[in-house]
């Protein structure tokens, strides 16, 4: 659960619809909204993408 209020928390300091994040990271927007809500495990290159978004977003 942790995770999806981080991406949410990610994806809002980004000011970022979900439609944005889902095409950045090549998933469909409800794909998004089961992450936030903590439906859908977040792996492979899509862990990667968010690890650079958190990045970029500490910078």
């Amino acid at each position: 659960m942790e995770r999806s209020i981080d991406i949410r928390t990610l994806r809002e300091r980004l000011n970022w619809t979900q439609d944005r994040l889902a095409d950045y990271l090549g998933v469909d927007r409800s794909t998004v909204s089961r992450m936030e809500n903590g439906q859908h495990r977040v792996s492979g290159p899509v862990d990667r993408l968010l690890a650079v978004l958190r990045q970029e977003a500490a910078e």
